[in-house]
């Protein structure tokens, strides 16, 4: 049967084979689970946890601006992903040995699904917040409704609710779904069991997801696009302008370039898979499921390379070659003050006259 799932014609018949060979087809591991995804997760773990401390201290010893605070907060959710990648290099190397349904199946798909859906959400809306405040700051600083993303306690507030609704809407649907999840014998290892779910099409919550991702990009896109025709239009010919100093508000554009391009690179790649794979729900090509599963697995980890992306960008852009110099414009003759004046005559008249002998 298992030689017959590449074939398209092969599934005109009878309804049982055409699960079976679809399951046996899409649930596969093969040799790059086994032996190059162990490694790739146990490097990313070793290199996130060193540069998000880095990232980390860095930003502890700084002063807690909005910006400062939303940065620290992606940086406790990369920190939370990193952590999982341990489970993700046990899952590869051992899933097909695990039973399906076992504890440490369970335990390890949960932390694996819930600690990246989190951190994917949330940085999301971090980075978001972050474009946002940057924007009210700069274009808009007297519009009230921007207020909250200016004043540090408020960006506090809006770090916790973003926290408590990325983890509820994030772990409610995954306990739902694993009180509904099959155990029966057709489940034979945990590697079948997980990717199994992770293939399920038409699901409501992936459509919500992605229309959740391109909303943020949009209004990312737009703030920053307001925020540089904002920067180029006072440059040179306000106090605004002249703040940035020589190349300042082309050093600015890069820092929000960098940002945009490092959330794209990112993150587009998985939710556009996640498209491909709700458009051919109805395929009964094992070849293109094989495919698909692939495709899956490669833009998890890069959308896992974010959890180290992130905080060398904020250490990078943290060197004093990065940072934005000020223009002080230096006056070719200081003036003399009163102030600075008057004491001299002062002393001068209280000084008595004395004559030598």
């Amino acid at each position: 049967m298992s030689e017959l799932c590449g074939n398209k014609t092969d599934f005109s018949g009878i309804n049982g084979t055409d699960n079976n060979c679809s399951k046996r087809c899409s649930l596969e591991q093969d040799q790059q689970h086994i032996t190059v995804l162990p490694w790739i997760y146990l490097t990313l773990a070793v290199v996130g946890f060193l540069v998000n401390g880095l990232a980390m201290l860095d930003l502890w010893r700084s002063e807690k601006t909005p910006t400062v605070i939303f940065t620290l907060n992606i940086v406790v959710s990369d920190l939370m992903v990193c952590c999982s990648f341990p489970f993700r290099t046990a899952y590869y190397s051992s899933g097909s040995e695990w039973k399906a349904g076992s504890s440490i199946c369970l335990i390890t798909g949960f932390v694996m699904v819930c600690f990246f859906s989190i951190n994917l959400y949330c940085n999301m809306c971090f980075l978001l917040w972050t474009s946002i405040n940057r924007y009210a700051t700069v274009v808009q600083p007297r519009w009230a409704l921007f207020q909250a993303f200016r004043q540090p306690k408020l960006c506090w507030v809006i770090c916790a609710i973003t926290w408590i609704l990325g983890t509820t809407s994030v772990i409610g649907p995954l306990g739902y779904k694993a009180s509904l999840n099959p155990t029966g014998p057709e489940l034979i290892t945990c590697f079948y069991q997980m990717v199994n779910k992770g293939m399920e099409q038409g699901d409501t919550l992936q459509a919500i997801g992605v229309g959740i991702f391109f909303f943020i990009l949009g209004l990312m896109l737009v703030s920053y696009s307001l925020l540089i025709f904002h920067l180029q239009k006072v440059r040179g010919g306000s106090m605004v302008g002249a703040g940035f100093g020589p190349g300042g508000g082309l050093k600015v554009r890069r820092k929000i370039l960098a940002t945009v391009v490092l959330f794209v690179a990112c993150f587009l790649p998985y939710h556009v898979q996640r498209i491909r794979i709700m458009a051919a729900s109805d395929s009964r090509d094992c070849q293109q499921k094989r495919k698909d599963l692939d495709v899956k697995t490669l833009t998890i980890v890069v959308a896992a390379l974010s959890c180290c992306l992130h905080p060398m960008m904020h250490l990078v852009l943290r060197l004093p070659c990065c940072r934005v110099k000020r223009n002080v414009r230096p006056n070719p003759k200081p003036e003399i003050t009163r102030s600075q004046i008057t004491p001299n005559i002062q002393a001068t008249e209280l000084t008595p006259n004395v004559k030598k002998e």
